[in-house]
């Protein structure tokens, strides 16, 4: 099934100005010459021009259709195949009457990520190219964009292979040492050993500390504003925003339902979702609105509290309420500061007294005063990564963005290697065989080397690319 010929529309479904059909296999060229009419004489298609004519059914009737034809030879194509691309108007009936055609002269309908498979398959990308491609498509902001553009262009694939080589001299070496005598090979130093497992330990760490905020920018960030009514949360969700989309009055109850909206904050792609005060109420659709709200709480990956810092009643009943979400990431939005006295900060020393170590931020939703500090505060606490100077957001000059491991799979790849070459030096603290070390360290090259797709099962192959869209 790897090798036969397959087509698919490759532009986005719905009408638009053109409509590309990608072929691809051994039958892609012969495919394309028998639904294609060039405007003039071609003697051979040659590979990577751009040929103009019609385009019929194959059923022998008018031309359906006047467009483009692009041959591309492998294994000098994405795929490494031969891939025909058919360009023309992207209209669905005559997609659709074209690739129907397609299917009758014996290609069939290529499957999710099928052709970027393929290109893995073929040697064209790794893995980590591979699952780049459609987080480029997906890219919400420009570090989002760079971060997979990075990994495409395969930033981490080369971090992986580096880690790979420290770990491969020395397995070498070991193995050596195992196959011939002392004699013809010198063995190598317990301190040289040690030093280049250490430096891989290091450069592991230093990628898994990367996940959060790689995952963070590749899938964006779930953020829940919670409160009790009136505290100022649709004011909060308009000015991050910075429109007017939630409904605003002086009266309580006003958020009856959840509203989402994204937003780019310092680059990361963050959902928001503004609910219902919380309280109790007699108030049917208020109450359903509650409970909406509290069910959001298990999927919220940040919750922004926000406290009114002029009730008059303290903070003891939000302290109640925050104390049912206590596990979860938060940060305390003290809003209303241009009305409180001292500007609230008696209410941010009670806060900090009574729920140590939460982020606080005092804010005023009205003048905007305090935004960018909690724009800060939520990137920091979204990512995992300090935002540091200026924007806080990673920028095209910043090579380390295109290495961020941003999958759970790799994550846990990266944690087995590292168990791994921890237990590589156990094995020399215990005095244990050098076999025994050398097998610690083919374990870590193969828990690596899951992450680029040299040891990865077709069972995890087919998970992967099933995320991807069909024609990609």
């Amino acid at each position: 099934m790897l090798f036969d010929t397959i087509a698919a529309v490759a532009t986005a479904p719905g009408e638009g100005g053109v409509g590309i059909i990608r072929i691809c296999g051994p039958e892609a060229l012969n495919i394309g010459k028998k639904l294609f009419k060039p405007a003039g004489k071609v003697r051979e298609f040659e590979e990577r021009r751009v040929y103009y004519g019609g385009f019929t059914d194959g059923s022998g009737g008018p031309v359906i259709d006047d467009g483009l034809l692009v041959f591309m030879k492998g294994p000098r194509s994405f795929t490494g195949e031969d891939v025909v691309e058919l360009n023309l108007h992207g209209g669905s009936l005559l997609l659709k009457t074209l690739l129907t055609a397609i299917f009758k002269e014996g290609a069939r309908a290529a499957g999710p990520g099928e052709f970027t498979r393929r290109a893995f398959c073929n040697g064209k990308l790794d893995l980590t190219q591979a699952e780049a491609v459609v987080d480029v498509i997906r890219a919400g902001t420009a570090p989002a964009l760079l971060s997979a553009r990075g990994r495409l262009d395969g930033a981490l694939s080369k971090k992986i292979n580096d880690i790979k080589e420290l770990i491969l001299t020395r397995l070498a070496h070991l193995e050596a040492e195992l196959d011939f005598s002392e004699e013809e090979v010198d063995p190598m130093g317990e301190e040289e050993l040690l030093g280049g497992v250490r430096r891989a330990e290091e450069a592991v760490k230093r990628l898994l500390g990367s996940f959060d905020e790689g995952r963070a920018l590749k899938e964006g960030v779930k953020v829940l504003i919670l409160g009790r009514p009136n505290a100022g949360k649709s004011s909060l969700l308009n000015l991050l925003l910075k429109e007017e989309r939630a409904i605003v009055t002086p009266h309580e109850g006003t958020t009856r339902d959840i509203i989402e909206e994204a937003v780019n904050i310092r680059g990361l792609p963050v959902r928001l979702m503004d609910t219902a005060g919380l309280r109790d109420t007699m108030d049917e659709v208020e109450a359903l609105g509650i409970e909406r709200a509290r069910e959001r709480i298990d999927e919220a990956e940040l919750i922004l509290f926000v406290v009114d810092s002029t009730a008059p009643d303290g903070f003891s009943e939000d302290r109640r309420i925050v104390e049912t979400f206590e596990e979860k990431k938060l940060i305390v939005v003290l809003n209303k500061t241009d009305l409180a006295r001292d500007g609230g900060a008696d209410k941010v020393s009670e806060i900090g007294d009574e729920i140590k170590g939460t982020s606080i931020v005092s804010l005023s939703a009205v003048t905007g005063e305090g935004l960018s500090k909690l724009e800060e505060k939520i990137y920091e606490e979204a990512s995992g990564r300090s935002a540091g100077s200026g924007e806080g957001q990673l920028d095209a000059t910043n090579a380390a963005i295109g290495e961020m491991i941003t999958s759970a799979r790799q994550k846990a790849a990266l944690d087995g290697a590292l168990t791994a070459l921890q237990a590589v030096r156990s094995t020399i603290d215990d005095g244990l065989t050098r076999d025994i070390t050398a097998g610690e360290l083919r374990l870590a090259l193969d828990r690596l080397g899951e992450i680029t797709g040299e040891t990865t099962t077709d069972d995890i192959l087919d998970r992967i690319f099933s995320d991807f869209c069909i024609g990609k």
